[in-house]
């Protein structure tokens, strides 16, 4: 679950000798992720301040001087509106200037956000973590509303790179799943996550509004 760059390969899919039935099976096996059932409630601590760690998803140049941590859901509606209408100018003007560093953490809400963050990973596998995260955000409309919200994301990922036989794989991926589920709880119990988004800047949780130029003046105060 590492990366430090932007940049996207392509290959063509394999063909596929496996069938959606088999995807179905592998996502039901999925852990029920749920605030309401308590997996992902917060302990009443949280003196910690997140850093970046060795297993995040980092965009942008190491040397940038700020740092932007993400705690989203990709099911969110909030999360899909911040990427959407913030998080381009956001890396237009900081990110790609080397003035901030932008990670991305997992805090999935529910069943589909899972899944659709284990094919965030599985595109990561193959260099394009950040590609496939704003592709769902983008598309999150369309595919949240699907009578099947799971097959609707196996095509998202084909038209994205990801062949049903690959995301399969990773759906069954233990050490994949349990490092999603770890970096939520983690979230949770030490920095107090317990809405999505949730961003911290500067391991501060940012608490003002997301509009870009609300977070551009805020920004231009740590610069």
């Amino acid at each position: 679950m590492s990366s430090y760059t932007d940049t996207i390969y392509s290959r063509k899919d394999k063909i596929l000798a496996i069938s959606r039935r088999h995807f179905v099976a592998a996502a039901a096996a999925l852990p029920a992720v749920s605030l309401a059932g308590g997996m992902l409630m917060p302990s009443t601590a949280h003196a910690a301040k997140p850093q970046i760690l060795q297993s995040d998803h980092v965009l942008g140049m190491p040397t940038a001087p700020i740092t932007i941590i993400e705690y989203a859901s990709l099911t969110c509606g909030h999360c899909g509106n911040f990427h959407k209408f913030t998080y381009g100018e956001l890396k237009k003007n900081y990110v790609d200037t080397g003035k901030v560093k932008f990670v991305y953490r997992h805090f999935p809400l529910d069943r589909y956000a899972f899944i659709g963050a284990i094919l965030a990973e599985c595109a990561g596998e193959k260099g394009d973590f950040f590609g496939m995260i704003d592709a769902i955000f983008q598309q999150q409309e369309a595919w949240t509303r699907q009578s099947d919200p799971a097959l609707a994301l196996i095509e998202l990922g084909q038209q994205n790179g990801v062949a049903l036989e690959e995301f399969v794989t990773c759906l069954t991926n233990q050490e994949l799943v349990g490092a999603i589920a770890s970096e939520s709880l983690i979230g949770s119990s030490q920095y107090g996550v317990n809405s999505t988004p949730t961003i911290f800047i500067q391991g501060e949780k940012y608490e003002r509004s997301r509009d870009f130029q609300v977070m551009d003046d805020y920004l231009k105060t740590l610069m």
